[in-house]
């Protein structure tokens, strides 16, 4: 049995990074090709276009992964399928949860590793990305629309800016969470839109909350137009912004209860923490689909496999995108947003390894 178990894991394993490698260079040419106009503009050093694919790397894998398990599972699982020797195998008495038992356990253990990886290795690899793209961003008049900025500013001051328009030097939707050593709580500022001037932000339209030793309000006062010194200019903290795909969990939390406390949507938060968990784990739910579908397919070689998978692949991700903006807009709960493909997906693998099994 044991011999069983090595050889299906073996066919397994060798279509799996074989997709692996092949959709990591498809993406990394993909990428080179985006960044083509915005890296020849800036005459940007060939070692500084490899340092950006290098820290590229991790965030692509989180996509290719998933994939590269149901194509490894079509391609061998279909082969074999093909060849009948499946058939030869289970005719032997060895039911099919059994037989299949070492890919299972293996993609169980790959998701989990994802999950690590994904929640430590990926948000500081999107940050330092996303940094040196700031930089070179920064070396042009006309500076990128940076959305749901957050950083630490200087005097235990924590700013959010939903949008950032560098080029009007526009701020919306803003929020300024104040620690002081006086008061047990923060104070609070908000407002609708404002404008950078230099080391100052002009804020308008807002409101200051200020909270009592039990965190109450004690102090709520609207503002027309305020100023904000920021310590200095803008630019010297856009490094250290962290959109959602840079922060673990453990900050998205943070982060989540931190404005919260504000009243401000915290969606998009919500969603993104329950989908570090969920997108790693997609690897084993296409697992436990790919494989009963895999033997239950027509006999008809990896063109139909590869087309199949392209399919579910597809479906898998566009439903994942659709279910993410119900979330972040309130349609449906955060949790579900992030946790429903997966579910759609797992329920429809179980119904075809009962009718495998049967």
């Amino acid at each position: 049995m044991k011999k069983i178990h090595r050889y299906l894991l073996k066919e397994f394993l060798v279509q799996f990074i074989f997709c692996t490698v092949g959709f990591l260079v498809i993406y990394i040419g993909e990428l080179i090709f985006e960044l083509n106009n915005f890296l020849v503009g800036r005459r940007v050093p060939l070692s500084v276009v490899m340092l950006l694919i290098y820290y590229r790397i991790p965030y692509l894998l989180m996509d290719i992964i998933p994939a590269a398990v149901l194509f490894g599972i079509f391609f061998g699982m279909g082969r074999l399928s093909k060849d009948r020797e499946l058939d030869v195998m289970r005719t032997c008495g060895i039911s099919f949860p059994r037989l299949v038992s070492p890919i299972l356990i293996f993609t169980l253990l790959l998701s989990t590793g994802v999950f690590f990886f994904n929640d430590r290795v990926v948000p500081a690899a999107n940050h330092r990305y996303h940094q040196e793209m700031r930089r070179l961003s920064l070396q042009e008049i006309a500076p990128q629309v940076e959305e749901n900025v957050y950083f630490k500013g200087p005097d235990d001051r924590y700013f959010y800016v939903r949008r950032i328009n560098g080029l009007e030097k526009r701020l919306e939707g803003v929020m300024i969470y104040e620690a002081t050593t006086t008061a047990e709580f923060p104070r609070l500022i908000t407002a609708r839109y404002g404008w950078i001037d230099q080391t100052s932000w002009q804020l308008k339209e807002g409101v200051i909350h200020e909270l009592d030793d039990r965190g109450f309000v004690k102090v709520e006062a609207g503002f027309a137009e305020m100023n904000v010194n920021v310590g200095e200019d803008l630019s010297a903290y856009l490094g250290d912004t962290r959109s959602t795909e840079e922060m673990t969990r453990a900050e998205l939390k943070k982060h989540m209860e931190l404005f919260g406390q504000s009243g401000f949507d915290v969606s998009v938060f919500r969603v993104d923490y329950h989908l570090k968990l969920a997108v790693p784990y997609a690897s084993l739910v296409l697992a436990i689909l790919g494989l009963p579908f895999s033997c239950l397919m027509p006999r008809s070689g990896r063109v139909l496999g590869m087309g199949i998978s392209l399919a579910f692949i597809f479906t898998y991700y566009f439903s994942q995108v659709i279910f993410r903006t119900f979330g972040v807009n309130s349609i449906i709960d955060p949790f579900w947003a992030a946790w429903i493909p997966n579910l759609i997906y797992l329920t429809l693998g179980v119904v075809l390894l009962n009718r495998v099994i049967r």
